[in-house]
């Protein structure tokens, strides 16, 4: 571990607001020079994960604190989105705590048992010939040596951590920042943000506010990188709006997201997903007008021969060809909808997708759990496809509304 990942780094703009790695839980003392009051530990203490920990006493390294312990693996499809509202709040409590002007940080009984803790490892680590970056001192480290000034002296201050420092805390004070400072990262200040990223971490897929989010915490901790799994969940977290105060179980974002989670590890072992999920069936679809006041085409797909809708804007999957492809697309991709479920009950990965009107039963496309890709390039995955050769595709402007009050019922 290198005495970048041991270094606490400051959170940008939010005082007494901490990150890091194990190494700063491990020196109790340099976290209670900063007066910390609260630790946030996002970790799994299963032993095969920490080999470079192994025997440590980390209960006793809380114990000056308060301390929650988020058991939890930097892995991509980790649920990280249902501890988020728990660890949320945690970091808020602990900010917003007050200290009295005379109060110590721990009992007198828990600074000697956290230094006795510290000090026997340390004796240990020099015993066996631990290499110098698991004892160095903190002489080696700017940031970990010198307490910084505190803004707020009588407020508690927070340290959030992980095993680095670089995955999940830093997802956690993603969350965090986007829930108790929003407006920071959405507009121009956002987007000023959020253009400082390179490489994998711009990824315009994700929401600008989370990646502004992430780069006003590289600013201060430059080796931060939540997996990629993380920052699509954050992404989900500021779609959902940020609730840390409801029930994320209920959120049916949430359960989507669970639900393609449960459908890659069946099609990862060779299986049809045993559940299914129908977009149509989903109240809070949201429709492609709904994020503007400005009137846009209502796209529908029908089938050629009985011309029955297939399909309409909402579950039409945004498909782009690769931009070095010389072939039209052969296929619209949509999401999988209601009037597929005889099919797709079969338990089958892949099969054909025929018009549900039973006088009329036409071929109009397959699907493919594993997915295929398109005569484009592109690719789709799953693949849930409608062949342009047996459907037809109906734009039609949808009609002007006007603010109630000035055009009586809204209609032109």
């Amino acid at each position: 571990m290198s005495v970048v990942e041991m270094a606490l780094s400051t959170v940008e703009g939010v005082p007494n607001l901490y990150v890091g790695g194990l190494w700063a839980l491990r020196r109790s003392q340099s976290l209670l020079d900063r007066k910390i009051t609260h630790v946030l530990s996002l970790v799994s203490f299963n032993p095969g994960s920490l080999k470079n920990f192994k025997d440590e006493p980390f209960a006793e390294y809380g114990k000056p604190f308060k301390h929650l312990l988020i058991d939890i693996d930097d892995v991509e499809d980790e649920d990280l989105l249902i501890e988020l509202p728990k660890a949320v709040k945690f970091i808020d409590e602990g900010l917003r705590s007050e200290r009295s002007r005379h109060q110590k940080s721990t009992s007198g009984s828990d600074v000697a048992a956290a230094e006795k803790a510290v000090e026997r490892i340390s004796l240990d680590s020099k015993e066996s010939g631990s290499s110098t970056s698991d004892s160095a001192p903190a002489s080696q480290s700017a940031s970990s040596d010198q307490p910084p000034q505190q803004s707020h002296p009588r407020r508690g201050a927070v340290f959030v951590h992980c095993a680095a420092g670089k995955s999940r805390s830093i997802s956690a004070l993603i969350a965090y920042l986007l829930w108790r400072y929003p407006d920071r990262f959405i507009g121009p200040a956002g987007a000023q943000l959020a253009s400082t990223l390179e490489g994998p971490e711009a990824d315009e897929s994700v929401a600008e506010p989370v990646r502004a989010a992430l780069a006003l915490i590289k600013q201060t901790r430059p080796l931060a990188e939540p997996n990629p799994g993380f920052m699509e969940q954050l992404d989900l977290w500021w779609q959902m709006g940020c609730p840390a105060d409801g029930d994320i179980e209920t959120e049916p974002i949430y359960q989507r997201w669970l639900y393609q989670r449960a459908a890659r590890e069946s099609i990862a072992v060779g299986q049809a997903p045993s559940q299914l999920w129908f977009e149509d069936e989903q109240t809070e679809k949201p429709s492609d007008s709904s994020s503007s006041s400005a009137p846009t085409p209502d796209r529908k797909l029908r089938c050629k021969k009985c011309r029955r809708i297939l399909a309409t804007a909402p579950f039409i999957v945004p498909h782009k060809p690769r931009d070095d492809s010389a072939s039209p697309c052969q296929h619209f991709f949509i999401e999988p909808l209601s009037w597929m479920r005889a099919e797709l009950e079969k338990g089958e990965l892949s099969g054909r997708l025929s018009c549900p009107n039973q006088k009329c039963g036409a071929g109009v496309g397959r699907y493919d759990w594993k997915g295929f890709p398109c005569s484009c390039g592109s690719r789709e995955d799953p693949a849930f496809s409608l062949q342009k050769a047996r459907v037809d595709e109906e734009l039609s402007r949808a009609p002007l509304r006007m603010p109630p009050g000035r055009g009586g019922n809204g209609n032109l």
